[in-house]
């Protein structure tokens, strides 16, 4: 699992792959701006009462709660967002350490989209679970967090990459028979995605990992 992190991690390197990285980063930090602006402007709305020293009061509150909110979901954006652009990910490392395999399927945009609503939608839903637990057993919501977005991570990236060599329903047989040894790895990335700066990275080298980890399961003359 170390050397296979290792060798992803130094793809890092390599400009196309830093390109997918840059490109992901502007893309959830426009969003980003996009969500900050839009909750400080709904909260300044609140700021119209006939105190001046309260409004003063809740426009701060607004503006620090409104960037707060926004550095809570930027790494979540960067890890959604990578689903829109894990096709040329997937491509390039198959070029740079596969090129005996040849080219995986090019999936069609539609089922990239769609792929990425579905992994945006089950990201909100478990992580929000995961926030309510906060209020009631403060603590536990760590581990569900770990938990679940390893699990999330490990299933959507895993077959991402997987579906550009095989059915899905081949893909889903082979993440169920390593289930385990992907969902290690699942939380690896979980954690990494909740640390600042490393959060951008992480979903970019989990796309990279998953394909080594891909082409080390598939037999070296399994169909193309």
């Amino acid at each position: 699992m170390l050397d296979t992190l290792m060798t992803s991690l130094s793809q890092l390197g390599d400009r196309g792959t830093r390109g997918v990285l840059w490109k992901c980063i502007g893309l959830a930090l426009a969003l980003y701006i996009a969500v900050v602006g839009g909750v400080w402007w709904g909260l300044s709305l609140l700021s119209e009462t006939s105190w001046d020293s309260v409004n003063t009061v809740i426009a701060a509150l607004g503006g620090v709660l409104a960037l707060i909110l926004g550095g809570m979901i930027y790494p979540a954006l960067v890890t959604v967002l990578v689903g829109l652009f894990a096709e040329p990910l997937a491509r390039r490392t198959e070029i740079i350490h596969y090129p005996e395999r040849g080219p995986g399927r090019a999936q069609p945009v539609g089922e990239i989209v769609v792929g990425t609503i579905n992994f945006a939608l089950k990201t909100l839903a478990f992580n929000l679970f995961a926030l309510l637990l906060t209020f009631v057993i403060p603590g536990l919501n760590i581990f569900v967090f770990i938990a679940v977005n390893g699990y999330l991570v490990s299933v959507e990236y895993f077959e991402m990459v997987a579906v550009r060599r095989m059915d899905l329903k081949r893909a889903q047989a082979l993440r169920k028979q390593h289930f385990l040894r992907l969902w290690c790895a699942g939380a690896l990335f979980a954690v990494g995605m909740a640390v600042p700066f490393i959060g951008v990275i992480a979903p970019v080298v989990a796309v990279v990992y998953m394909v080594h980890v891909l082409e080390s399961l598939r037999p070296p003359a399994a169909p193309q």
